[in-house]
């Protein structure tokens, strides 16, 4: 039997790559998970990359797979959303601290941070992580002044330019080992998303969604439509995907969020905007999977969009939760488990063990997204299913 032809829009989260590097390792993980899948999986057409002026990269490429008794093909669009992250990162560290401090605090004063706390308490201590680790790097750095003062070195001076130096060399080190202002450019993007700040980002970042509607519009009919997004590319496409109901409205469309982050910034009250095209896929007839994990702090771990938003009358997604645990073998799994960034990235990651949930499987494999939908996942008595067309409950429970 032979899978339609699929397209996938191939949004990554909050991370300084470029386009090129998205798309390597996209298939090297594919090609990792594809035995485990018992996937054959070939790259029929290598990665072209195009740009307009003002805009991000966008790659195309394309990969054939097949197994038994069935075969599809799928054509990838990844947007370079790392070309907007690097332009966060190219700042300067003082700004790019500074920007992530505010950042913060805004959150903080508009109770955004409060209603994390009421979505999903480990969130919320991933959002006062950065605020720890500033408040530590100012005690410390104070300590080494008083321990100066007390030894009489130099008066005043002396042991204030110590602690600013310390200061300093603190932030240095959290920054190397501890993704410090990673963390404060995301927090800074976050905040520009959601009061529609930096006018030349919020161009890029329409430009994304245009153009990845116009793609979709001009897919064959019988083609699948995905589009697919982990951690904060979830914002950009519930955006695409509004943007492509609007076009047409007939055709029924599929949503993939893994480790979203959507609500890190819909649930701000200046995301007006994002909330609204929240609201338009969730009274549509488009399928939205949401895969989560308890052990990534990075993601709002059982959460529901739909309540949490509280968008009376929407379908809620299907909500996945997979246990990274069972993916991996106990090496692997305990090189990772410290590493949180690490770990949040596991979820596009390949897989050494058949569960539920894999990225690459569900973008790759003969299962058509609705299949995926109405069985809560992908199929693990170890021989895939059927593949059906696409046809799923109004409300589907897992």
């Amino acid at each position: 039997m032979s899978v339609a032809d699929r397209l996938v829009v191939l949004l990554p989260g909050f991370e300084h790559m470029p386009v090129e590097a998205h798309h390597r390792r996209f298939v090297r993980e594919a090609r990792k998970t594809a035995p485990v899948y018992d996937i054959q999986i070939e790259e029929t057409s290598p990665l072209t990359i195009s740009v307009a002026e003002g805009a991000v990269s966008a790659g195309k490429f394309s990969l054939s797979s097949s197994g038994k008794d069935w075969s599809s093909r799928t054509d990838f669009i990844l947007y370079g959303l790392g070309d907007i992250t690097m332009s966060y990162a190219a700042r300067n560290p003082l700004v790019r601290l500074l920007s992530g401090i505010a950042a913060l605090f805004d959150f903080v004063l508009t109770g955004t941070f409060f209603r994390f706390v009421a979505t999903s308490w480990r969130y919320a201590l991933f959002f006062l992580y950065p605020l720890v680790l500033i408040a530590a790097a100012i005690a410390a750095s104070f300590g080494v002044g008083q321990v100066a003062r007390n030894l009489g070195a130099g008066g005043t001076i002396i042991p204030v330019a110590l602690s600013l130096l310390f200061l300093i060399a603190l932030i240095c080190l959290a920054a190397r080992k501890m993704h410090f202002l990673l963390i404060m450019d995301d927090w800074a993007f976050a905040r520009d998303m959601a009061r529609g700040r930096r006018p030349e980002i919020m161009a890029k970042v329409k430009n994304v969604i245009s153009n990845a509607a116009a793609h979709i519009s001009s897919a064959p009919p019988n083609a699948e439509i995905i589009v697919a997004a982990h951690s904060l590319g979830a914002i950009c496409a519930l955006q695409i995907l509004n943007a492509a109901l609007d076009r047409d409205g007939s055709r029924r469309y599929g949503l993939l969020t893994v480790g979203s982050s959507l609500l890190k910034v819909a649930l701000h009250p200046a995301a007006r905007s994002l909330r609204e095209s929240v609201e338009t896929v969730v009274h549509s007839d488009a399928i939205w999977v949401d895969v989560q994990a308890l052990t990534d702090p990075m993601n709002f771990y059982k959460s529901d969009p739909v309540r949490d938003l509280k968008l009376a009358g929407g379908t809620s997604p299907v909500l996945v939760r997979v246990r990274f645990r069972s993916q991996l073998c106990e090496e692997a799994y305990n090189a990772i488990r410290r590493n949180f960034f690490r770990v949040h990235r596991q979820f596009v990651f390949g897989v050494e063990k058949r569960t539920h949930y894999s990225w690459h499987a569900i973008l790759c494999g003969p299962e058509r997204f609705a299949n995926v939908a109405a069985q809560g996942g992908l199929p693990c008595d170890g021989s895939a299913s059927t593949p059906v067309s696409l046809n799923v409950p109004e409300t589907v429970t897992t």
